[in-house]
């Protein structure tokens, strides 16, 4: 049998921003990984839930397991103090290059950032910044702890070799990589939902105690 289908070409975003308002007026934004446009989407996204006059905010990183720094960094340049340390960077050396605010803040409301075992590598260094810098609250359970830089060198064949050649650490110089970072509150949820990322809101403890905390 022979059938004809007629397609339509899209763009498509494959990790969303995701953002909704919560009772209370609490703002809510989850993001899977930090992709080429994510901290765009991210300042739209808040600049949208603003307009609903939120009056504070959830940033979600559960299961967030990473990507592009520097969208992380960009994400961070949102909350923190413009001159404050973001990033420490040290290679085999010891050799330290330290990365700074080099903006004004835009988000002035309280935050509350969710982790777990799943939050890995940029979303780590975001959770950080936003605990060392802004003493933002951490919920949730100690992240995954991979705090490398890899580097990739490619070869005339094709073929490519990806070293380690660098670590990063939180602007208070607190290790990330075998680490991980340690929520202000630890809050666990039952076994079924802990590695789920669509909880609904009576199973979801942490979101629950994010909610509470910012009441």
């Amino acid at each position: 049998e022979t059938k004809e289908y007629e397609l339509k070409r899209e763009k498509i975003t494959v990790n969303p921003v995701e953002g909704k308002v919560l009772d209370n007026s609490i703002g809510y934004i989850k993001f899977t990984s930090f992709d080429e446009t994510t901290a765009d989407d991210f300042k739209n996204k808040y600049e949208e839930l603003k307009k609903s006059n939120i009056k504070s905010l959830i940033i979600d990183l559960r299961n967030n397991g990473g990507g592009l720094v520097s969208e992380s960094l960009d994400i961070a340049e949102t909350m923190v103090e413009k001159g404050k340390t973001l990033l420490i960077t040290s290679n085999k050396d010891k050799k330290e290059e330290i990365r700074k605010s080099t903006q004004n803040p835009i988000i002035d409301i309280p935050v509350v950032v969710l982790i777990n075992q799943n939050t890995a590598s940029a979303s780590e260094i975001l959770a950080g910044i936003l605990k060392d810098d802004c003493n933002y609250k951490i919920i949730g359970t100690k992240s995954y702890g991979k705090g490398v830089i890899q580097t990739v060198y490619n070869f005339s064949d094709g073929s490519g070799l990806k070293v380690t050649t660098e670590e990063y650490f939180t602007p208070n110089h607190d290790k990330i990589n075998k680490v991980g970072i340690t929520p202000d509150t630890e809050v666990k949820l039952d076994s079924e939902w802990e590695n789920i990322s669509n909880i609904p809101y009576e199973n979801d403890t942490q979101l629950q105690e994010a909610v509470k905390e910012l009441k």
